[in-house]
């Protein structure tokens, strides 16, 4: 039975399956004119409104086609307003008995589907769609397998086949632009901005605005289907529009076009092509195929294979060789559809080469996890840049640069490709390494930087806003020339630097690396013992070894990753001489070039990244000093030369370390003395006052032994050691001793002496309170530069050499469980309150890396690694504070702490939120007990309640 509304301009009839609209010639509406009718099933419906007749005398019956369904919105959007859309009938008042009763009759339809809220899969309008449309700029063609472009301005036009477009559009012109149809081919950006001026895939409009819109309309609902059928006798206008879209049955076999790649199903197999390889899967290895939809950016159709472990985490689609990226094609639901129903009775029998080779290759694999994580994003250029691969070729490095052009950068054994967003696909370039020479980094403390490549011609092709732009220079190096690009360890570079310009003199000589320095024995271990301070964080993991103990040495107080300079330091040590020690290493530009900066015994070296090596003997110096912001941020050190030149090192993490090394080495040389005979390292730690001042130490452990015995060799009659720990002086991890006479310092270089009587005063400052670290100066008066000395427990030695210095006896007491030092103040409330400030800046850390990696800027191992550090320090924190509440206070560097490498996010945010309410509470008694809110016993009875929960 059929029932009906006739309105004021239209007809809606309805035979409880399909509707039917009907226009009239004379409707208000462009669109609804030009169209005459449309039919479509109740299934497209989502809802239906009735608005009876008001002032005007007239109602209006509005129906609201289901999300995909209207193919009218998704090619013209906006341009149809809500009078010219074709879903309404206005009626008279008359009529409104036959309104109501439609609406009720087509909601019971809608209700009984139970489709409403559901996508529709295809357009569902039928509608005399037009075959061309012509206007005063050209001419576009569909005959339902290609649509024709021409103009009137001449060309040859261009032809889209239909699995070759991926959409189309009307878009709106703004300002003097008209508008236009918008043609975008397979594989390009959706996000791309519609240009009338792109001849090659536009056609401007005007008057003919109805007929281009169902144009549109008509080929978009053939791309939603992708196959048409042919043989259905054509629509009104000429164009086929009987359609097998997805999830109709079909015959046996189906082909998916992906954006990178091709699946192909026979009936009994798949064949995938993606990533530059075929793979073909017997249907028995195939555990279920899966379809994800683009949401917006790209889905993609992937074979699961049986026998695949379960928990594994899924592969990269974008860069999986059983994945076929698409863009919400229709074609990926019928092939889906295809092979799970071939699958359905198949008893499944794993393929053990099949498993093997699954997944994401193993080289892209491991260049994406040292990548930044935006690179990721990039799904349609790392694909494309995959499938250009040639056989056998192995990826390196993955990088995206975001300078004036965002590129995506594959670096191969073979070549370097690049591919950007706007490139068309098989557009990437391709450049094979040995047209390269080399290629130089320079960044900042972020690890974003440049790249300039030098070609063989000497010309210079730069890359701006690179993420770690080191990684790149060593891997093409290593592949270039070989691990130290282009000349063995040890042997002197074969480039040296004339006389530059600042000062600095060519430096000479020649040691192979691996040559202990003078005083030290082949084999010995390190100077440093256990408790040794380091200068700074260590080198960071992954960072290389090196034979040298010296080198070694120097390396573990570095700041930065000294990795990607192992051709430099190659270079500074085959210009030492012999038995010169390396004191100092550290990453750093001069006069504008980037490169490594060394301190030895007698002068600083500094190699470039082009070749030039450099360097200035103590003896040519006049001045040094250093400028630091202490933010951990990058400084300068500056030295002055006999005449009167600064030269300038930039971009060192810790030009302190230099400059106090360097101070040192000139104002207090070693001396050479002999092992004093007849006594051993026990017998010396047998020694009341050794084994009290060892008692106080922060080290902890057992001191070097050769250290020790070099230290004793430098007492006088009747010495007594005041206090003893391990410290960093001229560059050297060694043993620091206070008598009654002398400062006392032995490292590999010797024993080294500050006589007491030369001291004019003396200062501790705090240069890392998380660690408890500090500097002690020994100012030697005005003519020379303070002596720093960087150790652990400053605090007690200052205290003890003033009181030599005012004439006092140093009367240190013993330190035993929950005992204070004899030289450090009694805990107060303000040293909890930098206890509780330093667990916030801990926690507040930790949440700046976990955000991090949750927006994609680190991976998961860089943030295990990063945590590792602040969580260790915070918790050295949390055990102090805990100590404290327990009635037993302990300073946080005197906490026993395992130490951390890695960290998980888990981890980490539960000690975050754990500690975060301790601190809080502890924080507001701390206050109120400063302001006198609190008495003494009410504050203890607060604090072990607090502890008990």
């Amino acid at each position: 039975m059929t029932t009906g509304l006739t309105g004021t301009d239209a007809r809606l009839a309805f035979d409880g399956r399909q509707c039917r609209m009907d226009y009239s010639p004379s409707s208000g509406g462009w669109l609804r004119r030009r169209l005459g009718r449309i039919e479509f099933p109740v299934t497209a419906l989502t809802g239906v409104q009735l608005l009876p007749p008001g002032r005007r005398r007239v109602g209006r019956l509005t129906l609201f086609p289901r999300q995909g369904a209207d193919p009218f919105y998704a090619v013209a959007g906006a341009m149809i307003s809500a009078d010219d859309h074709p879903f309404f009938v206005e009626f008279p008042a008359e009529h409104e008995a036959d309104a109501r009763r439609l609406a009720e009759t087509l909601h019971a339809a809608v209700v009984a589907a139970d489709m409403a809220q559901s996508t529709a899969a295809e357009f569902m309008i039928e509608a005399p769609w037009p075959s061309a449309v012509e206007t005063y700029d050209g001419t576009c063609r569909f005959d339902g397998r290609n649509v024709r472009l021409a103009w009137r301005a001449g060309g040859e036009g261009r032809t889209f086949p239909l699995a070759a477009l991926d959409a189309v559009t009307c878009v709106a012109g703004q300002g003097r632009r008209g508008d236009f149809l918008w043609f975008r081919a397979v594989g390009e950006r959706a996000d791309q901005v519609p240009d009338p001026r792109d001849r090659e895939r536009c056609l401007p409009f005007a008057a003919e605005r109805a007929e281009a819109l169902l144009f549109a309309a008509g080929v978009a609902t053939a791309l939603r289907g992708r196959q048409l059928d042919l043989t259905a006798p054509p629509a009104e206008g000429g164009l086929p529009h009987g359609l097998s879209g997805p999830g109709r049955p079909g015959g046996v076999g189906g082909v998916l076009h992906g954006l990178h790649g091709r699946a192909a199903f026979d009936g009994s197999a798949v064949l995938v092509t993606s990533q530059g390889m075929s793979r073909r899967i017997p249907l028995a290895a195939i555990d279920q195929v899966e379809l994800v939809e683009a949401q917006g950016g790209v889905g993609h159709v992937r074979v699961r294979l049986a026998g695949a472990p379960d928990g594994r985490s899924a592969p990269d689609p974008s860069l999986d060789v059983d994945a076929v990226l698409h863009d919400n094609d229709p074609a990926a639901l019928e092939f889906t559809l295809q092979v799970t129903r071939a699958l359905q009775g198949v008893i499944r029998v794993p393929d053990p080469e099949l498993l093997h080779t699954a997944g994401l290759r193993p080289d892209i694999g491991e260049a994406l996890a040292r990548a930044s994580g935006r690179v990721r994003a990039m799904v349609r250029e790392l694909a494309a840049l995959t499938a250009a691969l040639e056989p056998g070729e192995t990826v390196r490095e993955i990088e995206l640069a975001v300078g004036r052009r965002v590129l995506v950068f594959f670096l191969t054994d073979r070549h370097l490709l690049s591919i950007g967003p706007d490139d068309a696909l098989g557009g990437h370039t391709a450049v094979p390494l040995d047209m390269f020479t080399d290629v130089h980094a320079t960044w900042d403390e972020t690890h974003e930087g440049n790249l300039v490549w030098i070609d063989v011609e000497g010309d210079e092709i730069p890359f701006h806003g690179i993420y770690h732009p080191v990684r790149f220079q060593q891997t093409f190096r290593a592949l270039r020339f070989g691990a130290y690009g282009g000349q063995e360890p040890g042997t002197p570079s074969s480039a040296y630097a004339g006389q530059a310009p600042g000062g600095l003199s060519p430096a000479y000589g020649g040691q192979a690396p691996g040559v202990p320095s003078a005083g030290q024995a082949p084999g010995a271990p390190s100077p440093a013992y256990a408790g040794a301070p380091a200068a700074g964080p260590r080198q960071a993991p992954g960072a290389p070894a090196h034979p040298r103990p010296d080198v070694a040495d120097a390396l573990s107080r570095t700041r930065s990753d000294v990795s990607p300079f192992q051709r430099e330091l190659a270079a500074l040590l085959g210009v030492l001489d012999a038995g010169e020690p390396v004191k100092e290493v550290e990453p750093g530009r001069w006069n504008g070039k980037a490169g490594l900066l060394a301190l030895t015994d007698r002068r600083v070296v500094f190699a470039d990244q082009e070749g030039g090596l450099n360097g200035l003997a103590f003896a040519d110096m006049d001045y040094v000093s250093c400028d630091t912001d202490y933010d951990d941020s990058p400084g300068k050190l500056s030295i002055t030369d006999n005449d009167y030149d600064d030269i300038e090192f930039a971009w060192l993490r810790d030009p302190e370390r230099f400059r106090h090394a360097i101070d040192a080495m000139r104002q207090c040389p070693p001396e050479r003395v002999p092992a004093p005979a007849g006594v051993s390292p026990d017998d010396l730690l047998r020694r009341p006052d050794v084994a009290a001042a060892l008692s106080r130490s922060r080290a902890g452990g057992r001191p070097d032994a050769h250290r020790l015995l070099l230290l004793a060799a430098g007492f006088g009659p009747g010495d007594q050691v005041h206090e003893l720990e391990p410290a960093l002086f001229a560059g050297e991890s060694g043993l620091l001793a206070l008598t009654r006479r002398a400062m006392l310092f032995a490292g590999p270089g010797g024993l080294r002496r500050v006589p007491l009587t030369a001291v004019a005063g003396v200062d501790h400052y705090e240069w890392d309170r998380r660690a408890g670290g500090e500097d002690l100066h020994l100012e030697l008066g005005s003519d020379w530069e303070d002596l720093v000395f960087r150790l652990r427990g400053g605090e007690r030695f200052a205290t003890a050499i003033g009181a030599i210095l005012a004439g006092s006896p140093v009367r240190p007491a013993p330190a035993g469980p929950g005992r204070r030092y004899a030289a450090e103040p009694e805990i107060e409330l303000s040293d909890v309150s930098d206890w509780l400030g330093g667990i916030s800046e801990a926690a507040s850390r930790l949440t700046q890396l976990v955000n991090a990696q949750k927006n994609g800027l680190l991976t998961d191992a860089e943030l295990s690694v990063k945590c590792a550090g602040p969580l260790a320090d915070g918790e050295r924190f949390e055990a102090a504070i805990d100590a404290y509440l327990a009635g037993t206070p302990v300073r946080p560097d005197a906490v026993r702490h395992p130490g951390r490498t890695a960290a998980g996010k888990d981890e980490v945010r539960a000690w975050v939120g754990r500690i975060g309410d301790l601190a809080v509470k502890l924080g507001d008694l701390v206050r109120l007990r400063q302001q006198g809110l609190l008495s003494v016993e009410e504050f203890a009875a607060k604090c072990a309640e607090l502890r008990r929960r």
